[in-house]
C-alpha cells in the first residue's frame, strides 16, 4: 500500500515531469489484482411489479454488468436460469 507521504515525495520529486514521462512511470509501477473473482446473477425487487436480473462479472479483466427489467418474479427467476444454462459458472442470488 502507497502512503501519503511517499505520494507526496512522488510529487515533489516529480513536479517537473512532463505527462508522458508520468503516464511511463504510472504504468510501470504494480498495481494490485482483484481480490476475489465474482461471478453472479442478482435477481432483486425494485418495487411492486417490478424486478432486475443483473449478470456480474468482477475479474482480473475488469468489470462487467448486463441487466433486464420484469414485471413478475418468475419471469426473472426464468431469465436467470436461462443465463446460467449459457454460462455454467455464474450462481444465481435472490436479493
Amino acid at each position: 500500500m502507497v502512503s501519503v507521504s511517499s505520494i507526496l515525495t512522488l510529487q515533489l520529486k516529480y513536479n517537473n515531469m512532463s505527462r508522458e514521462e508520468l503516464k511511463r512511470m504510472w504504468f510501470s509501477m504494480p498495481h494490485p489484482t482483484p481480490k476475489k473473482e465474482v461471478r453472479i446473477i442478482k435477481v432483486t425487487t425494485l418495487g411492486a411489479n417490478h424486478y432486475e436480473c443483473k449478470k456480474i462479472r468482477d475479474d482480473k479483466y475488469g468489470y462487467s454488468a448486463y441487466s433486464s427489467n420484469w414485471r413478475t418474479l418468475s419471469e426473472a427467476i426464468a431469465f436467470a436460469r436461462k443465463l446460467q444454462e449459457d454460462s455454467p459458472e455464474y450462481s444465481i442470488m435472490l436479493h
